[in-house]
């Protein structure tokens, strides 16, 4: 099954804001995700962050029909040139090239509450890692808008049995007290599972009335099945999360197991 198919019935009939959070695939995930959707959407589907985007004019397999930069987006309110949504169109929207950077510059949260209003599907990538497999937010992270009615967080399996640093983990300091594992110390499930029962972790900042579902990204890395990490992550309990998704992302496609969880 697609992520897409999995997340829809979790979604209003109308459409929706999916907010990507964590590690290990947001960004796979955020294209994949616009692919998949494309085909059903009467007005198109919008990618956007609320962080920072690796540009996807400069990324290998980033499929999008338009790019829109307007520096007015990094403000809560003001007028903006809006690119016209259209049946099938996938469009990315920033603030901003950062100068020499290869990233985007996000656009306000609050803006998008408007953008829900002219496309299908909104989808935000509201966090960032370094390109780590797995993290704890700080303080100022994630940037999950008000108006997200899923929140997607994401745990690349690639970091299982190694040791928790900074070559693992994005922001080993917060990871260490929010999960239980020492510095140097090897990442195991039950920290994964720790890592989304925090207030302070995985989910943190999600709204209070949006849907979580986890995604165990990386799945062919890990050497586990699909039910022995469903199994390994909830053997202290249910995370909370109203699904758990375990598979592998790709540029283009999707595969994934699902699992229930109740929170």
């Amino acid at each position: 099954m697609g992520l897409a198919a999995s997340l829809l019935p979790l979604l209003p009939a109308a459409g929706g804001v999916i907010a990507l959070v964590g590690a290990g695939g947001k960004t796979s995930a955020l294209f994949g995700l616009a692919a998949e959707l494309a085909g059903s959407s009467p007005s198109g589907v919008l990618m956007t962050t609320t962080t920072h985007l690796y540009d996807p004019r400069l990324e290998r397999g980033r499929a999008f029909d338009q790019l829109v930069l307007d520096s007015a987006l990094a403000e809560a309110a003001g007028p903006w040139g809006a690119p016209v949504p259209g049946p099938g169109r996938r469009v990315v929207l920033a603030a901003w090239a950062e100068p020499g950077l290869d990233k985007l510059r996000g656009i306000h949260p609050d803006r998008v509450a408007e953008l829900k209003r002219l496309w299908t599907f909104v989808l935000v990538e509201a966090d960032g890692s370094k390109r780590r497999p797995v993290k704890a937010p700080a303080g100022h992270e994630p940037v999950v808008p008000d108006s997200a009615d899923l929140v997607l967080g994401l745990v690349g399996l690639a970091c299982l049995g190694r040791p928790m640093d900074e070559a693992v983990v994005h922001r080993p300091e917060r990871f260490g007290p929010v999960t239980g594992c020492a510095p140097g110390a090897p990442i195991g499930l039950e920290h994964l599972a720790a890592l989304c029962r925090s207030p302070l972790g995985l989910f943190k900042g999600a709204p209070p009335g949006a849907r979580r579902v986890l995604m165990l990204n990386q799945a062919d890395l890990c050497g586990l099945s699909p039910a022995a990490l469903l199994d390994g992550l909830q053997a202290g309990g249910p995370v909370p999360a109203d699904l758990i998704l375990v598979g592998s992302l790709g540029p283009t496609a999707v595969k994934c197991r699902t699992g229930d969880a109740r929170r």
